[in-house]
């Protein structure tokens, strides 16, 4: 049996709240897929610009902290 076939027999067995929990997982699932615009400025580099304007190593921030819980 293919895992499609084994999927919607699953589904089948599932309580009417609980097939709409699997919709709108699905649902999530394709808006993720949906490939960003050519214009888009990927988050990492949003992220780059934001702490530029910060003092200091973000780095070296997280290291002394984790050295705190050692």
């Amino acid at each position: 049996m293919q895992i499609k076939e084994r999927l919607i027999k699953e589904i089948n067995e599932l309580a009417p709240e609980d097939i709409m929990n699997v919709y709108e997982l699905v649902l999530d699932m394709k808006k993720q897929k949906v490939s960003p615009s050519r214009g888009a400025i990927p988050a990492y580099r949003r992220v780059q610009e934001i702490l530029k304007k910060c003092p200091g190593s973000l780095s070296d921030d997280i290291n002394m902290m984790r050295e705190d819980r050692i």
